[in-house]
């Protein structure tokens, strides 16, 4: 995937440089988005989507997980990644149940720890192969990994805004 179609976030448009910031950025801005109305934060607008309190859970343990990859991958060589769970994870943790203003708080700390990691890497760190298994398994490189990453969390705000009428 070059441009998603959905929100149109373009791989590898942004410098490396920026990635870290905007990493960042992208999860603080979950704290305004989980400040409104419980029962909506909550509801989840078909069976088949989640809740936008569900898409933060979410987005804070994909930033969780990509970091443990991210320092995986600086060790490893060409190492694969096994998958999330995302699905099981929105039962097991029961994401419907967490508080949301906690929760925004998570989001921001799991994208700085994750924008932290990234910030010092040194050219040839970006470049250190591994196989991601989403969408397919695909030999891909830290720096894609990031790219993936800060999709993700504009993805699913992107999601949250239109469920919380911000969209």
């Amino acid at each position: 995937m070059a441009t998603c179609s959905e929100c149109g976030f373009a791989y590898g448009a942004m410098p490396r440089h920026e990635l870290s910031r905007t990493l960042s950025e992208g999860g603080a801005a979950y704290g305004s988005r989980l400040a409104g109305d419980n029962v909506v934060l909550r509801a989840r607008p078909t069976p088949e989507h989640w809740s936008p309190l569900e898409y933060a859970c979410h987005v804070r343990d994909v930033a969780l997980m990509q970091r443990d990859r991210l320092y995986v991958a600086l060790v490893e060589d060409e190492p694969s990644f096994k998958p999330m769970y995302r699905e099981q994870r929105v039962v097991f943790d029961r994401y419907d149940t967490q508080v949301p203003a906690a929760v925004a708080e998570q989001v921001k700390m799991a994208a700085d720890l994750l924008a932290n990691g990234f910030a010092g890497l040194e050219d040839a760190q970006w470049s250190r192969s591994l196989v991601y298994g989403y969408p397919d398994p695909s030999r891909r490189d830290v720096e894609w990994m990031a790219h993936h990453t800060l999709h993700e969390l504009i993805h699913h705000l992107m999601d949250i805004d239109s469920m919380v009428g911000l969209a």
